[in-house]
């Protein structure tokens, strides 16, 4: 299993690092740290001799292999200490050219199994491009309004799950919150939002809205069996039903003390784009984190 998280600055990256960081280690995912640059005529020119002696010298001629070496430090004290990565240094000598992109050669054996990765170019193509080759289940990125852009374009045409890691407050004691309904995903979105209550120490609700007073069979039932996987991992949780729209429901009830979990639409991507869907109204109007399982 492989997760991939895209950081963009030292500034705004720590809280989806560190959140993406534990959430990688909860599931033993190996984790790609992926910095997106505009296109550098000096990397990509002919001209340029891309020797290991030049590639040192990135750290001073390219701001990604900066933001690339913080990631790695701030790797170091998230990940357990008997990991290989500890020991590693950040060495720019280290970092190879292979189909497109650059990555860093990290020592084997890391319990963390890092993958630091530098691509250039439009930044929502290239993380499709890494996403597809490096057959990643999980993409997290950071909550800017530009990264829910980004977020809305990987969860309708790619089939990876996708947290979008807003306004995170590192200091803030979160509540899972479980969108439940009859969707296909809703099984394995309550499985991943159980493993991260697990291993946070978060509480956890489920929550399944119907827009009239019925709820129905396939509801019932999808929250019957939530209830009944989650207490089998011994976790305790507060069931609700709630009549209303489902979205203003999602958005009001999350406040701004919880993690949402829910799964992906299952309309088809051009349905999606003309009409909308749950998951995706609910990234536009919430202000808390948010995993989109597929």
């Amino acid at each position: 299993m492989k997760f991939l998280l895209a950081v963009g600055s030292k500034e705004y990256s720590g809280g989806t690092l560190h959140l993406g960081a534990q959430i990688a280690q909860t599931f033993e995912a190996g984790l790609g740290v992926v910095y997106v640059g505009e296109k550098s005529k000096e990397m990509f020119s002919t001209s340029v001799n891309l020797a290991r002696d030049n590639l040192a010298q990135w750290n001073i001629q390219h701001p990604g292999v900066d933001v690339l070496e913080w990631a790695f430090t701030e790797l170091k004290q998230i990940c357990p200490e008997e990991g290989g990565l500890k020991q590693a240094a950040f060495n720019p000598e280290n970092i190879v050219e292979e189909d497109g992109r650059y990555r860093m050669i990290l020592p084997a054996g890391s319990e963390c199994r890092i993958d630091l990765i530098l691509r250039e170019g439009e930044i929502i193509e290239e993380l499709r491009s890494e996403l597809l080759s490096g057959e990643y289940e999980l993409a997290i990125i950071g909550g800017s309004q530009s990264s829910r852009k980004m977020a809305h374009d990987l969860i309708q045409f790619l089939p990876t799950s996708v947290l979008v890691v807003q306004s995170l407050d590192l200091q803030r004691q979160y509540t899972v919150l479980l969108l439940v309904d009859d969707s296909e995903a809703t099984r394995r979105s309550v499985r991943m939002g159980a493993s991260i209550a697990k291993r946070m120490g978060y509480p956890i609700r489920t929550l399944t809205v119907s827009k009239t007073k019925r709820f129905g069979s396939g509801y019932r039932g999808a929250a019957e069996n939530a209830l009944s996987y989650l207490e089998s991992e011994n976790l305790k949780v507060e069931q609700f039903f709630i009549t209303g729209d489902p979205v203003t429901t999602f958005v009001e009830f999350a406040g701004d003390d919880h993690i949402i979990v829910m799964g992906a639409s299952g309309r088809n991507p051009l349905k999606k784009l003309f009409f909308g869907s749950k998951p995706m109204k609910t990234l536009e109007r919430s202000n808390v984190p948010i995993l989109i399982v597929r």
